[in-house]
């Protein structure tokens, strides 16, 4: 009998090791710092809303697991629905900790994934750069209240230079790192500093095995945009409710002389404080054949015709209030606002985010001679 049993348990031992490994297999074991009931979600974001991949229900001991399965390092989120934490990381096949601190989220720790262990080494680095900013902006502020206008100005100049050095400290980042999953992450999540060259260079250095990262296949996506609405390719066409809600395309602005498709939004402060400018241009040029076309990010229908009625914008506005998601927006590759694209009478696309004197300055390239009034 006993030597039956032996028998018995050699052979379950021989099945169990006999049983395959789960490839690119991740499981994940958390805790909570509070006692809360409820489910925890792991989710993503693929673009636009997020999406649930999983839940499972908290423990009494504020304790859960998660099991699955990812081909790449890919950046996935815990939530929290009853406390309303989130807490984002870079997901990949390893077994992975995480001790949620929801009174603090910024104190979770994690442990296990080695993407995740570089991504946090590249913050710390970037937060460097981040709390220079924040410091000189609480300076800014004294100034701006004190009426010390020197200083306000000074300190306005030294965050826009260190906000410059943040973002070319990550761009160098992503050159240095071609093999490193974060740097198309990188890349995806300061898509909006990069020209078309920049993010071709960029992506043209990658290791081959970084082509599997699901952001290096949103970046080679939106080089694919930039490279339609680059200068000198012809506008691409929309077509989008005005503020009565009749749809106008595009096409039928174009052709007429020379057009700024303006991207705005009435709560974007810089799109505001640019308004002027405009205002002013397209009083002084409009009669010899210059336009401009407001596409708007809003949301809000209310918001969107108050700002036009305040800031005295007198030229055609669109807008499908889908604000980031504006389909326009996605067309010419628009990932900060203020941005514009200047047409001319062929509709071909001769400059890009022109403001203030800049903008001026090309207006009075194509048409040298003083405007009436103006010497």
């Amino acid at each position: 009998m006993f030597r039956n049993s032996v028998i018995f348990i050699s052979i379950v031992a021989l099945l169990a090791s006999c049983k395959p490994e789960v490839k690119n297999a991740f499981v994940i074991d958390g805790t909570v710092d509070t006692t809360v009931s409820g489910y925890v979600l792991l989710q993503k974001r693929v673009e636009g809303p997020m999406v649930t991949v999983d839940s499972v229900q908290l423990t009494e001991k504020g304790t859960f697991r998660f099991e699955g399965t990812v081909g790449y390092p890919e950046v996935y989120y815990l939530n929290i629905p009853s406390t309303r934490s989130s807490v984002p990381f870079f997901i990949e096949p390893a077994p992975i900790i995480v001790n949620i601190i929801t009174k603090d989220i910024d104190k979770t720790k994690i442990t296990g994934s080695k993407t995740q262990t570089e991504y946090d080494a590249y913050l710390d680095k970037l937060d460097l750069f981040s709390k220079k900013i924040r410091d000189n902006y609480q300076l800014y502020n004294m100034a701006q209240e004190a009426g010390e206008t020197e200083k306000v100005k000074y300190f306005d100049s030294l965050i826009t230079v260190l906000d410059n050095e943040r973002t070319q400290f990550s761009k160098d980042y992503v050159l240095q790192n071609k093999s490193s999953f974060i740097s198309p992450y990188i890349i995806y999540r300061n898509s909006y500093a990069y020209e078309l060259e920049e993010l071709e260079t960029a992506l043209g250095g990658f290791d081959t095995a970084l082509s599997h990262s699901v952001y290096t296949g949103f970046a080679k996506d939106y080089l694919a945009t930039l490279k339609r609405v680059a200068i000198g390719k012809p506008y691409v066409p929309f077509s989008m409710p005005d503020s009565a809600g009749t749809a106008v395309a595009l096409s039928d602005q174009v052709g007429k002389g020379y057009l700024l498709v303006d991207f705005w939004a009435s709560w974007c402060a810089p799109c505001r404080e640019e308004n002027p400018n405009l205002v002013k241009l397209y009083s002084e040029y409009h009669e010899r054949g210059f336009d401009i076309f407001g596409v708007s990010f809003d949301t809000k229908r209310d918001r969107w015709l108050q700002a036009i009625e305040d800031d005295g914008l007198t030229w055609g506005h669109v807008s499908d209030l889908k604000g980031w998601e504006n389909a326009a927006g996605k067309l010419y590759g628009i990932r900060s606002i203020p941005s514009n694209v200047l047409l001319d009478s062929n509709g071909v696309i001769i400059a890009k985010n022109l403001r203030g004197d800049d903008l001026r300055a090309r207006l009075a390239e194509i048409w040298p001679e003083p405007v009436k009034g103006r010497k």
